[in-house]
């Protein structure tokens, strides 16, 4: 299934490391609703892959995309090669397809003298018949860069499928989120509770503190990047010599109860100004001061979402080639 020599899973300290716990916990949104956002992408990668194809799961994480394909097509021969600069991430990846003879597993590492990632056809040396990345390019910091290393490793008129739910599209309906804005609206909607609500007295302080606040800001800014028009990135596919052939929309329902679970996992990142970070503070939060963010987060979700169950997101979704 794969040439002479190649190794699916190499030779390197992260497949040996033990499971992380941010990885379990992250590996957890499979089974929230707003995956279904990858429903589309499964069918479009239906209809190109074939008995003895290679995919590129860009960015592919613990697994979560391969898992459905695999669940969806058990008896097509295609392969995946997992790439993605996690290596927890990647670890849980390979505990659940170790077995698996159709699954690779690459690492690109950061590159601290070229200040980058590895590009992918620096880590796997095969051509691909396919390349896929999943609520990811939004986190790109070279995108340029990347796709042009997309374009180097793809076999000549080979597709690419390219998805987030935090691209800003002209063809959002009035009323759709985009995911990762409902971050500052909770923030903001947090720091009103907290200045009206004795609950929070103990952390009203800090928010009269600009400087301190703007800190956070950054730190917020650095888990949940701020959002890029469609064109962004329509542009950046044709710079390295891809042609769009399609974008297309979907509206895909979050529940509440499932996006609270997912940003109680970064809620450094979301609500750190409740009893600080210690890379702001130089001290880590009080157990008790974690409570109270956790439990701040759940109020201001209520309150953004007026006690709703779910809100509805705008899904991007692009076929280039």
């Amino acid at each position: 299934m794969w040439p002479a020599g190649f190794r699916r899973i190499p030779d390197d300290d992260w497949t040996r490391a033990p499971v992380d716990t941010l990885a379990l916990k992250y590996d957890t949104v499979e089974n929230h609703g707003w995956y279904a956002n990858l429903a589309p992408t499964v069918a479009d990668l239906a209809a190109v892959l074939r008995d003895g194809h290679l995919l590129i799961d860009y960015s592919g994480g613990t697994g979560i995309l391969v898992d459905r394909l695999l669940h969806a097509f058990p008896h097509r021969g295609f392969r995946v090669a997992i790439v993605d600069a996690s290596p927890k991430f990647l670890r849980l990846a390979l505990e659940k397809f170790r077995g698996d003879e159709r699954i690779a597993f690459r690492h690109i590492r950061y590159l601290q003298d070229a200040g980058r990632l590895e590009f992918v056809d620096e880590v796997l040396d095969l051509k691909a018949d396919a390349i896929v990345s999943t609520n990811a390019v939004h986190l790109y910091f070279d995108l340029d860069e990347t796709l042009r290393a997309w374009r180097r490793i793809l076999k000549p008129g080979a597709p690419a499928f390219v998805q987030s739910g935090n691209i800003r599209s002209p063809a959002a309906r009035p009323g759709e989120w985009i995911i990762d804005e409902t971050v500052d609206a909770i923030h903001e909607a947090a720091a009103r509770i907290a200045r009206r609500d004795a609950r929070w007295a103990a952390h009203r302080a800090g928010l009269d503190n600009v400087a301190r606040m703007a800190k956070y800001a950054e730190l917020r800014r650095k888990y949940f990047l701020p959002v890029r028009p469609l064109a962004h990135y329509l542009d950046a596919l044709a710079r390295a010599g891809f042609a769009v052939e399609r974008v297309s929309d979907a509206t895909i329902e979050a529940r509440v109860g499932e996006w609270y679970d997912f940003l109680a996992v970064y809620h450094e990142g979301v609500l750190g100004w409740v009893g600080g970070a210690e890379k702001i503070e130089g001290r880590a939060p009080a157990p008790a001061a974690v409570d109270d963010r956790l439990a701040l987060l759940r109020t201001a979700m209520e309150d953004v979402f007026a006690g709703r169950a779910s809100f509805p997101c705008c899904w991007t979704y692009i076929a280039a080639r």
